[in-house]
């Protein structure tokens, strides 16, 4: 699988917990970061997220390795099927060095109106553009 996105990640020494590796929480913003910057890329404009926008409604996550604080990393973004309501993606963290992923995730986000309180239909401008950008997505 092709990650056309990548996000490096700056560790922090705020990040390492008392067993001296990224604590499982603070990987979760290492994900919330690139999954940002990949909306901003593909989408091409900032998202009014007060108005309408994607939220994480399911994830899985494999914790391979632990990400010590000088490790270089980054996380690799794909999405890989779009549905009526939602979109599916896999988000990797993996080491700039060697290449290992140390985390590996499976999403589903759904698109969401604050507005209405409730799931809308993923707008065609995004569906569009994330197509342009990936590729070949699976409906």
């Amino acid at each position: 699988m092709e990650f056309k996105h990548t996000k490096k990640i700056q560790i922090r020494f705020g990040d390492i917990d008392l067993m001296g590796h990224a604590n499982n929480g603070v990987q979760l913003s290492y994900l919330d970061l690139a999954r940002m910057e990949y909306f901003k890329k593909v989408y091409g404009e900032v998202i009014d997220w007060n108005d309408a926008g994607l939220i994480v409604a399911h994830l899985e996550i494999d914790y391979l390795s632990p990400i010590l604080l000088n490790d270089k990393i980054e996380v690799h973004t794909k999405i890989y099927k779009i549905g009526t309501k939602s979109v599916s993606l896999h988000q990797n963290i993996v080491d700039l060095l060697t290449g290992e992923i140390k985390t590996r995730t499976s999403q589903v986000m759904v698109a969401y109106s604050r507005k209405l309180g409730e799931s809308i239909k993923v707008p065609e401008t995004l569906k569009i553009r994330i197509r342009e950008f990936e590729g070949e997505v699976s409906i």
